[in-house]
């Protein structure tokens, strides 16, 4: 049985406001903050990426006949169904019924009780339902990007040989947009269930310590890595200088860096001891007039008087 990408949110019980602690009040309210600027970024970047899927489908059926055999026929087929399965799980109605829910139940809620500040708060339930669902998407959205960076090289590769050239380059802009709309999808989960972590934190401490580590992003991690071991050892030590030692000020543990001041200083000391000693000295005038008398001097003596 296929799995259900859109799972229904459990059913919550609500309490009051004044149940909870006054001191956690500000903390409720500055996830709230979060949650609605979260829910926002999800419904731009979602509605862009449907957008994309639609463009997607319609070339999919358009061209399903004549290419359906095709090698690069798949890899569309697999763009659309990553596509249609980050779709489908709708976090942005997850993230926004979340916030919803602190303030009471749904046949409770009214455009002016909106506008005020929240009166209920949730159990647990509806809490780790967010954080289960954050995470599972961002375990998709991880795949998925992975899967249409190979899409995309597939296509730029056969843009090369000149076939369907019109439906590789707008098939290769999908994926590139695709991918750049999952990276914003995932930054906004990753601030959600953030936030909802410290909700559930702050109302349930306990159901708190249960809560399993969000997914670390593979691509920057892997980016990361490969900067670092791109760069050789040798190269790295040589190109950083040696810190120089300054008694000039005292900057404490915490703020001491090399100055460069310092290494200014230390080099201008350099040029100047080789300018002063790379150009001979000039003679003095006395040397110079005793050096042109002393050959006269001495033609002078050994010439005989006559």
């Amino acid at each position: 049985m296929a799995l259900r990408r859109h799972v229904q949110p459990p059913s919550a019980n609500y309490s009051p406001r004044p149940s909870l602690g006054s001191d956690k009040f500000s903390a409720i309210d500055s996830v709230l903050k979060q949650l609605k600027a979260c829910s926002r970024r999800l419904q731009a970047a979602l509605a862009s990426h449907r957008t994309e899927l639609q463009v997607l489908e319609r070339l999919y059926y358009k061209g399903k006949n004549q290419h359906r055999t095709a090698l690069f026929w798949q890899r569309v087929a697999e763009m659309r169904k990553f596509g249609e399965r980050v779709d489908e799980m709708h976090m942005d109605d997850v993230v926004e019924s979340l916030r919803l829910s602190f303030w009471g139940e749904p046949s409770g809620r009214t455009t002016k009780t909106m506008k005020g500040p929240w009166t209920h708060y949730p159990d647990a339930k509806p809490l780790l339902f967010v954080l289960e669902r954050c995470s599972a998407c961002c375990i998709l959205i991880d795949r998925a990007r992975e899967r249409l960076l190979g899409v995309y090289e597939s296509f730029t590769l056969m843009m090369q040989t000149g076939a369907f050239l019109q439906m590789m380059v707008i098939l290769a802009a999908i994926a590139s947009r695709m991918r750049l709309l999952m990276v914003e999808v995932r930054a906004a989960l990753e601030v959600s269930w953030s936030a909802c972590y410290r909700a559930l934190q702050t109302i349930f401490p306990s159901e708190a310590q249960t809560v399993k580590v969000l997914p670390r992003n593979v691509d920057t991690d892997a980016a990361s890595s490969d900067v670092a071991s791109s760069i050789p050892q040798s190269r790295a030590l040589s190109s950083v200088p040696a810190p120089i030692e300054t008694h000039e000020e005292d900057l404490g543990d915490t703020m001491s860096r090399p100055v460069r001041r310092a290494t200014l200083r230390q080099e201008q000391s350099r040029v100047d001891t080789v300018s002063v000693s790379e150009p001979p000295l000039l003679p003095r005038d006395d040397d110079v007039m005793d050096a042109g008398a002393s050959p006269l001097a001495t033609e002078l003596r050994t010439e005989p008087i006559g």
